[in-house]
């Protein structure tokens, strides 16, 4: 309602055509999605379909990307987590959801988990809000199994070796996972993969056979 009401008195503005009332523009959006990239999201070689190659031994079977983080998607996602535009995770979910092909069994959404901090400096766990509005997208369930252990976050200067070791001390898992459920892990925003990998690997030691990857945009 708080939400609603500021829409109204100060509208949002689309990040790529400056369309008074939404985030994103179906235009805008379908521009985004036709520039998908058709890259591996670890090894940024080029793919046919999911963004994955073969080349890897990963705890996720496959994965899929939205876009470069740039232009709109850069300030849609930018505006998001730093500015506090929590009508942005509506938009980054439609992105998401529109970027994965149709996928069929018991699928559980479960987002990277926002440090404790930054969830006090904006007041919520932005991965949770998207997660929140891609179930309501698709009918799928969250379920946020992944707990933060420290108040670590990478930064994109930092090293891909320092990133992957930090990275290992991040998540642990609430309780065991089911073997016959799909687990879509989500994130915003990649750089290396790292954070990816080590929430990916600590779904599949929980017991979870089956973790596919989303992510909205990766660092160029």
């Amino acid at each position: 309602m708080i939400d609603r009401l500021l829409s109204l008195i100060a509208p949002h503005y689309c990040c790529g055509c400056g369309e008074v009332g939404v985030k994103l523009c179906d235009c805008c959006k379908n521009d985004i999605l036709e520039d998908t990239p058709s890259i591996c999201i670890f090894c940024r070689k080029l793919v046919k379909n999911a963004n994955l190659c073969s080349n890897h031994q990963l705890p996720c079977s496959t994965g899929y990307l939205v876009g470069f983080r740039d232009g709109p998607l850069l300030k849609l996602i930018d505006d998001y987590k730093f500015n506090r535009a929590k009508e942005s995770a509506k938009a980054i979910a439609e992105l998401i959801i529109s970027r994965l092909p149709a996928i069929y069994g018991d699928i559980v959404i479960v987002p990277i988990p926002t440090t404790p901090h930054n969830v006090r400096v904006r007041g919520y766990d932005h991965m949770l809000l998207i997660a929140r509005y891609l179930s309501r997208q698709s009918g799928w369930s969250v379920e946020s199994v992944l707990t933060r252990q420290n108040n670590i976050t990478q930064h994109y200067a930092k090293s891909a070796a320092q990133r992957k070791e930090q990275a290992k001390s991040f998540f642990r898992v609430k309780r065991e996972l089911s073997t016959d459920k799909i687990y879509l892990l989500i994130d915003d925003i990649l750089t290396t993969g790292s954070t990816v990998q080590a929430a990916a690997r600590c779904l599949r030691e929980a017991g979870a056979d089956n973790v596919i990857v989303a992510v909205a945009a990766i660092q160029r």
